[in-house]
């Protein structure tokens, strides 16, 4: 499988716009999904738009395959770290980081690899930090069942 050759994977276009909001659009494929508790996906990102305002519950490694992905850390609602991935950079979080992710002036695409024990992968904040939905394993599987 080359994760370059976007146009073998089936998408999901993710697109929100709210006033007052950084826009939301961007793309996820589901590669596989294991019963152990594993979900490797690929992400696109437009040219500098977000995805939504999140924190992994889940053991997570990323690799930028193309662009550059920017991240900005918040911790009660503020900023505390921000920075750019760019192509080949890889990362590894233990989960619950709040955080915000966008493409870059040329957008990204990234692979994801999600180790999900207890089957909860993400969850979806407002921007007061409230928790909007939780992602878990079975979401995903039932949504792109058609795909895996």
């Amino acid at each position: 499988m080359n994760l370059l050759d976007i146009d073998q994977f089936q998408w999901h276009h993710h697109q929100e716009t709210v006033a007052g909001q950084p826009i939301i659009d961007y793309w996820s494929s589901v590669l596989s999904v294991s019963n152990s508790g594993r979900i490797e996906m690929l992400y696109r990102w437009e040219p500098n738009a977000h995805c939504h305002f999140h924190r992994h519950r889940a053991e997570t490694t990323s690799i930028i395959l193309q662009g550059e992905l920017n991240v900005a850390d918040y911790v009660d609602g503020k900023v505390i770290d921000s920075w750019v991935r760019p192509k080949g950079h890889r990362s590894f979080a233990e989960g619950d980081e709040v955080h915000r992710e966008w493409g870059g002036p040329q957008g990204a695409l990234v692979y994801f690899s999600l180790y999900a024990a207890d089957g909860l992968l993400a969850d979806q904040l407002d921007n007061h930090g409230n928790v909007i939905r939780t992602t878990s394993l079975s979401d995903v599987t039932k949504h792109y069942n058609k795909t895996l």
